[in-house]
């Protein structure tokens, strides 16, 4: 094989290993994503319940009256 075969092979390969890790950061950046999105959810529950009740127990009072 000539020098420029060897050449644009390592270049191909080069830019494989790129696509691959430009890949990968990409996984990681979804898959931080969905974790800090449920963590988000976690911590909110306690306040959308509080929320529901609150409303519930107002809308039975309105009603007694």
């Amino acid at each position: 094989m000539s020098g420029e075969t060897e050449r644009k092979r390592a270049e191909a390969q080069a830019a494989r290993e790129r696509l691959i890790g430009t890949v990968n950061d990409l996984g990681t950046a979804v898959q931080d994503a969905k974790q800090r999105a449920r963590e988000r959810a976690v911590a909110a529950a306690p306040y959308v319940v509080a929320g529901v009740g609150l409303i519930t127990v107002l809308s039975v009072m309105r009603r007694r009256r």
